[in-house]
């Protein structure tokens, strides 16, 4: 069944496409046999160069062999006895005779005590310069005669001191240092040949090297002592050279791959006596661009014939599948319009509908019977400016497209804002035949457009309201710090009394806290849309207090003939469990405002336990106040931030408009609600109801009268200011203290003595309050369990417990208030 499956298939394959299969497989083994002759080629060239590298090899150590045989009985002579008197005229006469049939033996200089005594150089006139070649360190061996070879310098001779070695002649001496071996000592004379490395070249150049071959002679460090006029210095062939040392071989065919192809071919080969390492290379993209070169016919050939079979397959299959691919996109085109949700119109020249896709029927209600014969003025519904309509033909009889928009009516006569595009067709002959008509349904479009603009107009009046806010709290925050600023500058000019400077700290202490009370504010807001401000319960005494609160604002009432009123002592022995410090801001920023916008007349505090059960009880505040009221229109935002009943308000009363946002929000966050109820001119009643988990009033405290004394404290505090007044404020109420402007110094002082208390600021320079914490309690001998109390500007109460897990017993946030500074402290000495 496969045989016969196969078959099949094989009488159905259309006889053009059999040779073309068939041509491609000729033209591919033809490739294949192009790319086996360049990989044999590849391997040809790297047989060469290890055959080359080992031949040139043997020719430069056979040179040598030949310096240091011919040299070493007139070195063995003169050491016999080497405080015998030279006879420079026999010497030189041999070695004149020597260099004559040496034709690689450019310089000879004889040394005694590497002193030159002889040289063969007549043109130099002065002492040959030996200080700058360098000859590896001597290294005794079975010979009698140690031959080293310094590195390559360049010139045509040696030079004498005080010349300057030329660096751009293209002359290169290979020096070769030969002297006599003793047991205890060198020999006296010595001699220095200069070789002429144009006849070590040329013993590379003799050789058939391939153009593109490079060759280099290396010392056995890698350094270049003679390289070819095409030569290779880089990583790959020092790694090559390091690999052939390490294997303790003589030679190494190594070959650098890129992407497992490879790209070059260096074969190295190491004297067999003398430190020297021969590099024959070759870069095969370049031997591929020479094979290329020299099959370039072929090649072209192959794929030319490749490229006309390939196009004649492609014209062939174009052809078997243009017909089904045209029915397909027909279709495809029919079925998208047709189901398109937008409504697509075709009629005649003149109008009349001849076909309409199903959103016609699903946006517009219209059946084909309804369509029929008829011109899409059906979809007119008389709101459109009969202008638009006249310019759409009139465009359309140019042979035009048109766009714009129109409001239509349904079948049901609902109204459907939409978008038109008109298109004219022209056949080949450029006769307007017919009309296309897409009409788009845009309400969708039309209410997001219209929320944009609504937006837009919420986010101006956002950023109006915000830069009020900003010029307001620019108010705010000068006015204080400019009466700290004028007091400090009185205190300094004037000579003022007691009493005076009384009045003036005094001041400074109203400035600070409204300067404290409005940051405050701003980093509550922070908190509260962060959702970070965290909320306590606890037993307290809603009753005490509003009667608190009430007593701090009497001065202001006082000093504006205003009667502050409560009836809280009739829910006196009411307990419930909440955050106190938040109801008394609650009950504190209403009747701020309540005292505030009050010039006659009275602020009444009212407090209701509307309902109560064993569980919870809805306590309900309300502050009544008979000022100047707001409208209502001014009572609508009154609780967004940033915002006050009108600007004039901020100019007569000041204020930053944060205090009922933030009330507002505290309410919510004890899960209670706040409205309120105004008249311009008469008065406001701010209404707060909280469900609250109802308690029991708690056990008295002891009330500990006592104070801190005798006390040693280690204060880390690295601002001077602070440091001072802390440790002045210590040592008058009878303590001693060490003070530390950072924690590494807080360290230091808590390994050398024990002490009862440490107060430790959070951040400072060098070593934080937190490191500084978990070294002393990791590691000082005294002060493991010691007191660690956090001063620290940080009120955030997330990072307080991060302290706390760190070693830290307690929190005291920045400014410091004495009264709860010393509670604390009490609290963790008992």
């Amino acid at each position: 069944m496969q045989g016969q499956k196969f078959r099949i298939l094989k009488s159905n394959r259309p006889p053009i496409i059999r040779y073309i299969l068939v041509s491609i497989g000729i033209v591919a083994l033809a490739l294949a046999m192009l790319f086996a002759n360049f990989a044999n080629e590849v391997r040809n060239r790297n047989t060469l160069n290890d055959v080359y590298a080992r031949m040139i090899e043997e020719s430069i150590t056979r040179t040598l062999e030949s310096v240091e045989n011919s040299l070493f009985p007139i070195l063995m002579e003169l050491n016999e006895d080497e405080n015998a008197p030279v006879n420079l005229h026999l010497l030189e006469k041999k070695i004149r005779n020597l260099i004559f049939f040496a034709p690689h033996i450019r310089q000879l200089i004889v040394l005694k005590n590497n002193i030159a005594v002889y040289d063969t150089n007549r043109t130099a006139k002065g002492v040959p310069d030996l200080s700058h070649l360098d000859f590896p360190e001597r290294k005794n061996n079975h010979y009698s005669v140690s031959l080293t070879i310094g590195k390559t310098t360049q010139g045509r001779f040696l030079p004498i001191e005080g010349e300057d070695i030329p660096t751009n002649s293209h002359r290169q001496l290979i020096p070769v240092k030969l002297e006599r071996q003793f047991l205890n000592r060198i020999g006296a004379y010595s001699f220095i040949v200069a070789l002429n490395a144009s006849h070590i070249d040329r013993m590379f150049q003799r050789l058939d090297l391939n153009q593109l071959d490079g060759y280099n002679l290396l010392a056995l460090d890698g350094t270049s002592m003679l390289l070819g006029e095409h030569h290779y210095e880089d990583a790959f062939i020092q790694s090559a050279l390091e690999k052939v040392l390490q294997q303790g071989r003589d030679e190494i065919s190594a070959v650098d791959y890129s992407y497992k192809i490879p790209m070059r071919h260096a074969a190295i080969r190491l004297s067999s006596k003398y430190p020297l390492a021969v590099v024959i290379a070759s870069e095969h993209h370049e031997t591929a661009a020479v094979w290329f070169d020299d099959n370039r016919q072929l090649i072209f050939a192959l794929c030319s014939a490749t490229l006309l079979i390939v196009a004649a397959a492609f014209f062939l299959l174009m052809d078997y599948h243009r017909n089904r691919r045209l029915r397909k996109e027909v279709q495809l085109l029919s079925t998208a319009v047709h189901q398109s949700p937008v409504t697509i119109l075709i009629t005649d020249k003149h109008g009349t509908i001849e076909y309409a896709n199903t959103a016609l029927k699903d946006v517009y209600g219209y059946d084909p019977e309804d369509w029929i014969g008829r011109t899409p003025a059906i979809l007119k519904s008389g709101l459109s400016d009969e202008k638009l309509y006249n310019t759409l033909w009139s465009h359309v009889r140019k042979g035009v497209p048109w766009q714009g928009e129109f409001i239509n009516k349904t079948k049901s006569g609902k109204l459907v804002p939409t978008t038109t595009a008109v298109s004219p067709v022209i056949d080949e002959d450029g006769n307007f035949t017919h009309i296309v008509g897409i009409i788009a349904d845009i309400t969708a479009q039309k209410q997001l457009q219209e929320k944009a603009q609504e937006a837009s107009r919420q986010a101006r009046k956002a950023n109006e309201a915000k830069s009020n806010f900003l010029a307001t709290m620019s108010h705010e925050l000068r006015t204080p710090m400019t009466g700290i600023r004028g007091i400090i500058n009185l205190l300094r000019t004037q000579d003022v009394g007691p009493q005076e400077t009384k009045n003036f700290l005094e001041d400074l202490d109203k400035s600070s806290n409204a300067l404290l009370l409005l940051l405050n504010d701003i980093l509550d807001l922070s908190k509260i849309e962060a959702g970070k401000l965290q909320i306590e319960s606890r037993p307290c005494n809603p009753s005490e207090i509003i009667k608190t609160v009430l007593h701090l604002f009497k001065d202001a009432a006082d000093t504006k003939n205003i009667a502050l009123t409560t009836n809280a002592d009739t829910c006196k022995d009411e307990w419930v469990l909440c955050d106190t410090l938040r109801l008394r801001q609650i009950v504190s920023n209403l009747l701020s405002n309540a005292v505030k916008f009050t010039e006659v007349g009275q602020v009444d505090a009212h407090m209701e336990v509307v309902h109560k059960n064993n569980k919870t009880s809805l306590i309900t505040i309300q502050i009544i106040d008979t000022g100047i009221g707001m409208t209502p229109d001014q009572t609508k935002n009154i609780f967004e931030p940033f915002t006050q009943a009108d600007s004039s308000t901020t100019r007569k009363y000041g204020g930053t408009g944060l205090g009922l946002t933030i009330t507002k929000q505290l309410c919510e966050l004890l899960g209670g609600t706040i409205s309120l109820e105004s008249q311009h001119g008469v008065g406001t009643t701010f209404s707060v109801s909280i469900p609250l988990p109802t308690a029991s009033a708690p056990a008295a405290e002891e009330n500990d009268q006592s104070t801190l004394r005798a006390l040693n404290i280690l204060l880390a505090e690295d601002n001077a200011i602070n440091r001072k007044v802390l440790s002045t404020t210590l040592r008058q109420k009878g303590n001693t203290v060490d003070s530390a402007e950072n924690g590494k110094v807080a360290v230091s002082h808590a390994a050398q003595r024990r002490y009862d208390l440490i107060l430790m600021d959070m951040q400072m320079p060098e070593m934080d309050g937190m490191d500084a914490t978990k070294v002393i309690r990791a590691s000082s001998p005294y002060n493991q369990n010691t007191p660690i109390i956090a001063l620290t500007a940080d009120a955030f109460p997330e990072h307080h417990k991060r302290f706390k897990e760190l070693g830290i017993n307690d929190v005291i946030t920045k400014p410091v208030k004495w009264d709860t500074f010393e509670s604390t402290i009490k609290r963790h000495l008992k």
